[in-house]
């Protein structure tokens, strides 16, 4: 719960200056103080003691800048975001401090201020310190204004937020990861049927637009079965970890290749030909049925074809069609 009282501070000249202060038992959120912050800034500027006290103590980071975005005053705190010291930092603009990427975005902030569309603007930007240390800091900017009521200096907050980045960049690495797990087949990294399935009613989708034609290829091991029983089940995965990767060497960038589960594979060829698809099939037949090295043997493969043009068959149909051409290319 959070209660107001008043934060009474005398001047040399022992004029009473009396300000609202905050207490909390509660953390306040970084963007909060970062606004508390610059206001007491702005609130503090003519009580000339109050504000020296404020500015030089902070354990946030402040400064103060000509309307040119040059430092005129920065505290301990803020240059240490920065790796240098206060003095180092007078007459220098804010774009030298900051990462070549977020200049552009500080200066269209800049220019929002200056015209009066903004009269505060927050952002997360990245400092850069003399030997290229890149720090995250959570940047805030305030117009403060002269007697006349017109512009006269910038007022600058920063807070470092590095770790903070840090743990969102590395949570939003292990969603992509664990994402990207669950669209793959665990032995082979190829697709699984839930991604080719998805891919194909895409790719069709998109077909009913175009025209184009798409072609589904059903693969199955001939012999397979055999390399289990006799070689066990640690050279029948090797078996199609090679053959996984024969095929994906053997179609286009565009095209999908897919474990549907045990020695089942599919593959997805985009703006297909009879005639592209027909050289393909003579390909991958060469390509699977080549000697695995490592274990001197040899599987032989069934592979049925299934096209759809323009989008006439869906995904399942066309699917289906082309296992049910798989069966019928089985050796007798």
């Amino acid at each position: 719960m959070r209660e107001k009282k008043d934060d009474i501070t005398r001047t040399s000249t022992g004029q009473e200056t009396r300000t609202n202060v905050v207490s909390s038992d509660e953390p306040v959120p970084s963007r909060e103080r970062a606004d508390q912050a610059l206001h007491t800034m702005t609130v503090l500027a003519d009580s000339p003691d109050v504000f020296e006290t404020f500015f030089d103590q902070a354990r946030i980071g402040l400064a103060l800048a000509d309307l040119t975005s040059r430092y005129v005053r920065v505290n301990s705190t803020y240059a240490a975001l920065l790796g240098r010291l206060p003095e180092d930092l007078i007459g220098v603009p804010f774009a030298e401090v900051l990462h070549p990427a977020d200049r552009r975005a500080d200066a269209v902030d800049l220019n929002r201020l200056l015209s009066g569309e903004e009269s505060t603007v927050q952002s997360e930007q990245r400092y850069v310190d003399p030997d290229g240390r890149m720090t995250w800091v959570l940047n805030g900017v305030t117009v403060v204004p002269g007697p006349d009521g017109r512009p006269a200096w910038f007022a600058v907050s920063a807070q470092d937020i590095t770790e903070r980045r840090r743990s969102e960049e590395e949570l939003r690495a292990l969603s992509a990861a664990l994402a990207e797990q669950a669209v793959r087949d665990p032995l082979t990294g190829l697709a699984n049927r839930t991604l080719f399935e998805e891919r194909l009613k895409s790719v069709l989708s998109r077909d009913t637009r175009t025209g184009h034609t798409t072609a589904v290829l059903f693969l199955d091991l001939d012999g397979f079965k055999a390399v289990n029983d006799s070689l066990g089940h640690s050279a029948g995965d090797l078996v199609l970890r090679s053959v996984a990767d024969r095929l994906a060497a053997s179609v286009r960038p565009s095209d999908t290749v897919a474990r549907l589960g045990g020695d089942e594979f599919v593959i997805l060829v985009e703006g297909a030909t009879q005639e592209g698809v027909h050289a393909l099939v003579e390909r991958l037949r060469s390509a699977v049925t080549a000697p695995v090295p490592t274990l001197d043997l040899e599987v032989g493969v069934s592979i049925g074809v299934a096209l759809s043009t323009a989008g006439k068959r869906d995904a399942q149909a066309l699917l289906n069609a082309a296992d049910q051409a798989m069966y019928a290319a089985k050796p007798g």
